[in-house]
């Protein structure tokens, strides 16, 4: 019974996230979105476009976190660091195991990355991959 309410719950945060982004890209073409992103404890602007990408090539992580309301997207990079690929994202949906554990927005990739080492979230599911720079 547990795996299959796990199941359940990472299907419906993939599900959450691909809504969302979907969503998103339908306005595509407006205005820069203000406080997007988060990358490296900085905030970042966006563009969204309508442009999905195929499942190779060079990408970013893009962590989702639909349990954690409030919570932005978290970049593993940004503008200027050498291995930024120009806002090409994988994005990577991750289930809340111990909200009590995380205090406040995770405003970092590394953040991120020790929540999952600790256990309070956990890899739920592959997104889509999709075009969306950051703008400082």
């Amino acid at each position: 019974m547990r795996n299959s309410t796990r199941s359940t719950k990472t299907i419906t945060a993939l599900i959450m996230a691909s809504l969302l982004i979907m969503a998103s890209m339908a306005s595509a073409g407006g205005p820069p979105i203000p406080n997007a992103l988060w990358a490296d404890g900085a905030l970042y602007r966006t563009i969204l476009t309508p442009a999905m990408l195929p499942n190779h090539g060079p990408k970013d992580g893009l962590y989702v976190i639909p349990g954690l309301p409030g919570q932005r997207g978290v970049a593993e990079s940004k503008p200027g660091d050498k291995d930024y690929n120009g806002g090409r994202w994988q994005v990577y949906v991750l289930d809340v195991v111990d909200a009590g554990a995380i205090a406040g927005e995770l405003m970092s990739w590394e953040e991120v990355e020790d929540h999952i080492d600790s256990g309070a979230l956990a890899f739920a599911a592959m997104g889509p991959s999709f075009v969306c720079p950051l703008i400082k």
